[in-house]
């Protein structure tokens, strides 16, 4: 019997080792006997565990690359790229600013101005100092000063960022000769705003400036850059998005220590659209010049003057003073320049013919004119006696002149202002059988010719004014409203406030016979070759609420302010004005300081300009503001 076989079978792993010894065929069968039989099921299925888990991988990794590639392909490409490209941007020019006489009024000028690209910066801090110690000593700053400046920017940002918008060309080119040795430091050559004439277009014009932060998230979708420029008031302001201009791109490849290799091509900045105004621009200096010279004859520095033209609503001239030199902001305001305007008590900023509200004194008398002779309260042939004083029980209402002025019809009350003729309109008179308009009445009309509401003037910040009532009295004040508030009413005085161009508007309506016109002062856009984009057309607010017969009754009545009324200095002038003074006291502590007043139009048969002159605190509207009218007048003759 083989030995190898047990039992009749065969074991085949022994048969296999029929050479080897008895010791070593024992042992290897020993070890093989002592492993489990393999379970098939087991194995089929760890098998297929293994191939969920290989294959669930393989697509995830697909997936991933797909995103990879085809979601966010392009913009890991364009990452990539920019880890050696770099685009700089290049600032427009602003579109001009012309009269319309096509003479300019704003351009544009080179300026200097150190900038910080963040990544070409050297990440030694001592080198970064060093550099700033070299360009203090160059600029003739402190240190410190420029320190403070340079942590002041973004080092994510790619684009360069001011730290000296005022460097002179002299500086700039030493700053540029040591380029090498300041890495990250650039100077650059950006168009500024250059003003013509700057303190007279201070407030119509406005001026530009730095962007700041909180502009840059406010216009975040308007495509700004770090260190625009960007209009702050005026019309540089208003009319930003015609005046800007699209920047342009300078894209260069640089290696990865940040150094220049090569250009790679540049877009050039396309400037924004030019301006021109309805600004007569001689007309303009006159009137700055003349007010100037008014404001010098009072203790007050504080005045403004509209100008248009009453038959279309163009501003034909707009001055506020004082004024300030609008090229320090745009070209580089230092902070002692700047504390100082903002400090001053006469508040240069602040452009006081749209947005100074001031109690119009007399010059509303022509409305409340109209007003009385529309609603029958009088006729132009009503005499009413100005003795001086209303007396209602044991109150007295005085006029400016308590000895009285005599009997008053509508065109001697107006041209000689008689306060009792306007109580006894406006409150009634017990010495007489009318019994007034009321302050309901009194602020309806004040209302229809848009007082209390914006001209829409094309000018930021205009003010609302206010024209109050007893509703509005007894909401803000918690008081009723007495006689001697709808006396006060009645002339101009107590709460009602307007602003010169909402008065000029008045004239205005008033000289073409009684249509209320929007002012303006846009005449129309043009491109850099020329091409009219836009043109502003007269607009109408209002018309055919007034009947125009009494419009002409009290056209008569203003004209007779200059032939025999308070203005009576004019009427040797080589042209027909009409107009009407005013003098509105404006503290209730002191009677004896008031606004002067004075509203015109010319000629008087055939009005072109409409003109209103204010002086703060000037005095008496004959003596302070018709002196600067007439010198206007007599240049408007001789020259327009």
């Amino acid at each position: 019997m083989d030995p190898f076989e047990i039992k009749g079978i065969e074991n085949k792993s022994l048969r296999r080792k029929k050479n080897l010894s008895f010791d070593e065929a024992y042992l290897d069968t020993q070890l093989e006997d002592s492993v489990e039989p393999v379970d098939d099921e087991r194995l089929k299925l760890n098998y297929s565990a293994i191939s969920a888990i290989v294959v669930f991988s393989l697509l995830i990794i697909v997936v991933r690359i797909f995103f990879l590639q085809g979601v966010k392909g392009e913009e890991y490409r364009d990452l990539a790229e920019g880890n050696k490209l770099r685009t700089q941007y290049i600032l427009a020019p602003r579109g001009l600013i012309v009269d319309r006489s096509n003479n300019v009024i704003a351009n544009n000028i080179p300026s200097f101005e150190l900038v910080v690209v963040a990544p070409n910066l050297p990440l030694s801090v001592e080198e970064r100092e060093a550099s700033i110690r070299t360009i203090a000593a160059i600029l003739g700053k402190t240190e410190a000063e420029l320190l403070e400046k340079f942590k002041a920017i973004n080092e994510t940002n790619i684009q360069p960022q001011v730290i000296d918008s005022s460097v002179s060309k002299d500086k700039a080119l030493i700053l540029i000769s040591k380029q090498n040795e300041l890495a990250g430091f650039e100077v650059q050559n950006n168009p500024v705003r250059d003003y013509k004439q700057a303190e007279m277009y201070a407030h119509l014009v406005g001026y530009t400036g730095k962007i700041t932060a909180e502009e840059l998230a406010r216009y975040r979708d308007q495509n700004y850059l770090i260190n625009d420029y960007i209009g702050k008031t005026g019309i540089e302001a208003q009319y930003e998005n015609y005046l800007r201009g699209t920047a342009g791109r300078n894209q260069f490849e640089i290696d990865v220590n940040g150094n220049f290799k090569r250009g790679l091509g540049q877009i050039e900045a396309e400037p924004g659209n030019n301006l021109k105004l309805n600004i007569d621009g001689e007309l303009q200096r006159v009137l700055y010049e003349s007010l100037v010279k008014g404001t010098a004859r009072t203790s007050s520095r504080k005045a403004a003057a509209v100008a248009q033209d009453p038959n279309t609503g163009e501003i034909l001239a707009l001055v506020s003073l004082p004024s300030f030199d609008s090229n320090l902001f745009a070209q580089g305001l230092t902070q002692d320049q700047y504390v100082n305007l903002i400090n001053d008590p006469n508040i240069p900023l602040l452009n006081r013919a749209v947005a100074g509200a001031y109690p119009p004194g007399s010059t509303v008398k022509p409305l409340l004119g109209i007003a009385a002779l529309t609603e029958g309260v009088v006729t132009p042939n009503t005499k009413i006696l100005d003795d001086g004083v209303i007396q209602i029980g044991s109150f007295n209402y005085y006029g400016y002149d308590r000895s009285g002025l005599g009997l008053m019809d509508i065109y001697s009350a107006i041209a000689r202002s008689s306060d009792i003729y306007f109580y006894t309109v406006g409150g009634g008179n017990p010495k007489t059988e009318i019994a007034g308009l009321g302050p309901d009445k009194l602020a309806e009309w004040y209302r229809k010719f848009n007082f209390g509401e914006k001209t829409g003037i094309d000018l930021p910040n205009e003010r609302f004014g206010l024209v109050p009532d007893p509703k509005w009295k007894l909401q803000t004040r918690g008081e009723r409203w007495f006689l001697g508030n709808t006396y006060h009413f009645a002339i101009g005085q107590g709460d009602l406030l307007i602003t010169p161009v909402q008065l000029n508007n008045l004239t205005a309506t008033i000289a073409n016979g009684g249509k209320i016109m929007q002012p303006y002062i846009l005449d129309s856009v043009t491109d850099s070759a020329g091409n009219v984009l836009a043109e502003v057309e007269p607009k109408v607010i209002k018309e055919n609420f007034l009947d125009s017969g009494i419009v002409q009754t009290i056209q008569r009545a203003m004209r007779q302010t200059v032939t025999a009324g308070s203005a009576a200095s004019l009427n040797s002038l080589p042209i027909e004005v009409a107009g009407k003074t005013g003098t509105a006291q404006f503290s209730s502590q002191n009677s004896n300081l008031t606004h002067a007043w004075f509203t015109s139009y010319a000629p008087a048969s055939n009005p072109q300009i409409a003109l209103t002159i204010l002086v703060e605190a000037g005095g008496e509207g004959g003596s302070a503001a018709v002196p600067v009218a007439r010198e206007v007048y007599q240049w408007w003759a001789e020259n327009r």
